[in-house]
């Protein structure tokens, strides 16, 4: 958890809260919500605070420094997905595990 909080928020750092952006970067964003509850809750700053008409002083992050920040919170979610994927490899294995257990005796 500590990884994948410590990637995602360097990311949001780094590049500034427009780097979670469903609208705009629709393919970052699938691997960006893989991270949960978070990812959408940044999105949803962006999208209603940060990125609308109503608002005159817009801070969007540059060229590679935006880059590296879509990068970063992308990242956390892939490898929070490869924690996901590992527990449930795990949660199987254990239960054909079990089952071999079972028949033995």
């Amino acid at each position: 958890m500590a990884g994948v909080l410590f990637l995602f928020l360097g990311g949001i750092l780094i590049g500034g809260v427009d780097v979670v952006d469903r609208r705009n970067d629709k393919l970052w964003f699938f691997a960006q919500a893989v991270c949960g509850p978070i990812a959408f809750a940044t999105d949803l700053l962006n999208q209603k605070f940060l990125s609308s008409d109503e608002n005159v002083i817009k801070r969007k992050s540059i060229s590679h420094i935006n880059e590296i920040g879509t990068l970063f919170t992308a990242l956390a979610g892939l490898m929070n997905l490869v924690v996901i994927l590992d527990v449930l490899h795990q949660a199987s294995g254990k239960q054909a595990f079990d089952r071999r257990a079972a028949k033995k005796t």
